[in-house]
């Protein structure tokens, strides 16, 4: 999952860097790109820390 996510993760930024060639930072398609990006990384950050945990306790 974390691989499937990093993935994602990659192509969202690059979306989000080619759309911001065209249109504005703060258009509202950069913000929906950008607010994509964001869900991304906090699933991927929740699935890290959880993984943190798991290791904190049988370490």
């Amino acid at each position: 999952m974390k691989d499937y996510l990093r993935e994602e993760i990659e192509k969202k930024r690059k979306e989000l860097f080619e759309i911001t060639k065209s249109v504005s930072l703060t258009s509202r398609l950069a913000l929906q790109y950008s607010e994509e990006l964001d869900l991304l990384l906090n699933q991927y950050d929740s699935i890290v820390s959880h993984d943190m945990q798991q290791i904190e306790k049988t370490g």
